[in-house]
């Protein structure tokens, strides 16, 4: 094959396919609904996920005092570790235990401490550690005291500030006023019940959760509620079983 015939046949196979993207892209806008009907459908989103959780995004200590004299309440349910607070002092050899969830919070102040090399806390030591002082006020029976638990750490210059993965800054019944009472009673006893979501059964037992599945509401998932542990299976979004121990 000559010089020309080879560059007139590349030519024309260039000129085909430009033709028929051409085609295409013109008969697709003949009927701009084919795109959209045959794709995947977007799952409308729930009641809880347009919910307004708010977050302050504090980049140092001084910004995260803005909560003292404040209520919060816990979020990351039974993971924060606390301990009681006397004399100006964090009482490291005597911590109480993990902070359940939804728990409600009335913050004095927040202090700067060095933990024990020993003490693991779920927060990095750090230079030292940031703690807030709060007394603990949700319910009749809520332990009586002045308390302290880590929200964060300073290393040198650097500071890191866990506040908004760790409290609600507004009451939980505000925020999901559309769940019904039974399931804030069941969240307020801390334990799971037949019907809760996997959100609401967070909120009961927290956050210390392992599973075998990422499909989240069709599963079985197994949560670490302090010296609880309670498995609950979940299927189409809903607890079907629930099982203590």
């Amino acid at each position: 094959m000559k010089l020309w015939q080879k560059l007139a046949l590349l030519t024309l196979v260039v000129v085909l396919i430009g033709s028929a993207r051409f085609y295409f892209v013109w008969k697709s806008r003949q009927n701009p609904g084919v795109m959209a009907t045959q794709g995947e459908k977007v799952k409308p989103l729930t009641q809880d996920e347009l919910a307004v959780v708010t977050e302050y995004y504090f980049a140092s200590f001084d910004q995260a005092k803005r909560l003292e004299g404040k209520p919060v309440w816990i979020k990351a349910g039974y993971s924060l570790p606390y301990y009681p607070y006397a004399g100006g002092q964090v009482q490291f050899g005597r911590r109480v235990g993990e902070l359940p969830a939804a728990e409600k919070l009335s913050i004095s102040k927040l202090i700067k401490a060095v933990a024990p090399a020993k003490e693991d806390n779920r927060v990095p030591h750090g230079t030292r550690q940031y703690f807030a002082v709060f007394t603990l006020d949700g319910n009749a029976d809520a332990k009586p005291g002045t308390f302290a638990a880590p929200i964060g750490y300073v290393d040198g210059a650097n500071e890191t500030l866990y506040c908004d993965q760790l409290f609600y800054y507004d009451d939980p019944r505000t925020i999901y006023d559309n769940w019904p009472k039974p399931v804030w009673d069941a969240v307020a006893a801390h334990e799971p019940k037949v019907g809760m979501t996997e959100n609401q059964t967070r909120m009961a037992v927290g956050i210390l959760m392992e599973s075998s599945s990422q499909s989240q509401g069709d599963r079985t998932v197994t949560y670490h509620a302090g010296p609880k542990t309670w498995t609950v299976t979940f299927a189409k979004g809903v607890a079907t079983q629930v099982k203590a121990g």
